[in-house]
């Protein structure tokens, strides 16, 4: 199964969308920043193969489209910035697919908040696996935070490591308290040695510190899925068809596309 997100900028994509969908045979489209959703289905269903369908956000900030029907796909949770989607598919592996889009910094006062939501997006997730008593999850989203920021990489957050070997582990323990891995393969898009680009979002300010690039659009996955998970398959998109999604300067065309730039991945399920 094939999995695209796509933070959208709020921008009319829906021809480039459904030529990636279409050309990449995605079968399932997480979006945020979504100003249309209904636009955005029909450009889908006249541009594609397949018979898309708009599963109920429930006013989360994340929209969901399936070339299956909707009642494979169920709500296990959704709040303002979370949703959890339990995938059950005939005669495939159940999964749980959760997709958020957490506050960017640049209308926050500080990362506290990040964390604080990141804490709760992980306990929503703990508490929907334990209730199925599987933790098949894959987390897919716009964390706005790196990897290596502590809402996602700290223990009591969504403790998301760089390595395989490292989430293998399944989980350690904290000062008495247990915690589970996630595995973040998107440690491994940074800078300009990838077989992509250096990051997802690109942002040039006047501070101090400043990265240029971030991984801020993000796929993590659970240990049980690692099995599941195709590392080649996992692609930050620049190309829809001949259309680039980049600017001559090589950051991402916030006017023809979006600020943001496409993430693909699979689940072998």
């Amino acid at each position: 199964m094939k999995f695209l997100f796509w933070n959208i900028n709020k921008n009319s994509v829906g021809p480039i969308l459904s030529q990636i969908v279409s050309e990449h045979e995605v079968d399932l489209v997480v979006l945020t920043e979504c100003r249309d959703g209904g636009e955005i289905l029909a450009s889908l269903n006249s541009a594609t193969d397949n018979q898309f369908h708009l599963t109920d956000s429930k006013g989360t900030r994340v929209v969901i489209y399936t070339r299956f029907s909707n009642e494979f796909i169920h709500s296990e949770h959704h709040d303002n910035y979370l949703t959890i989607r339990r995938v059950c598919l005939p005669g495939r592996t159940e999964i749980f697919l959760a997709a958020a889009h957490i506050p960017s910094k640049l209308h926050r006062k500080s990362d506290d908040e990040q964390v604080q939501i990141a804490r709760g997006a992980s306990e929503s997730i703990r508490k929907c696996e334990t209730r199925y008593g599987h933790s098949r999850t894959a987390f897919v989203g716009d964390l706005n935070m790196n990897p290596f920021e502590k809402g996602l990489s700290s223990a009591d957050t969504l403790h998301a490591v760089m390595t395989r070997d490292i989430a293998a582990g399944k989980s350690r323990t904290v000062l008495g308290t247990e915690y589970h891995y996630f595995y973040n393969p998107m440690w491994g898009c940074f800078g300009d040695t990838t077989k992509g680009p250096p990051g997802t979002y690109y942002c040039r300010r006047s501070d101090l510190l400043e990265y240029f690039w971030n991984v801020f659009d993000q796929v993590l996955i659970r240990p049980a899925l690692l099995d599941y998970f195709d590392t080649d398959a996992l692609r930050i998109l620049t190309q829809c068809g001949e259309t680039s999604l980049l600017r001559p300067s090589g950051t991402p065309d916030d006017t023809r596309a979006s600020d943001h730039l496409p993430l693909l991945f699979r689940l072998r399920i």
